[in-house]
């Protein structure tokens, strides 16, 4: 910031502050090696012909949707609908469906076991 005074010839500078001179240093991107340590690992890429599969499969059953309820744009809680409709489960509840499929199977064959 650049002062003048009413007297000729004399400028007075403010002094910067430390803010404007740190943000001018730190105006770029981040490029530490911090910062990529911190991304979480690239899952395995599944099969792009299964992926479409899918994306296909949902697009039409939102499609299906739309077109049964007049809705141009459905909230988030009616595509969890849809979602659920066509199968999907969240991942945390597939993994107890699979340990209580597995526990009943279990349980199963040791009755059968126990009756032969």
């Amino acid at each position: 910031m650049v002062a003048t005074s009413k007297k000729k010839g004399t400028v007075k500078k403010a002094p910067a502050s430390k803010k404007a001179g740190k943000a001018a240093s730190t105006s770029g991107t981040r490029t530490s090696s911090r910062s990529a340590k911190r991304r979480s690992p690239k899952e395995p890429e599944e099969d792009p012909e299964v992926l479409e599969f899918e994306r296909l499969e949902f697009l039409r059953a939102m499609d299906r949707y739309k077109r049964q309820t007049g809705k141009t744009f459905p909230s988030w809680t009616e595509v969890l609908v849809v979602l659920r409709s066509i199968g999907w489960m969240h991942p945390s509840r597939v993994q107890d469906a699979m340990e209580k499929g597995i526990e009943s199977a279990l349980t199963k064959a040791a009755k059968a076991t126990k009756r032969s």
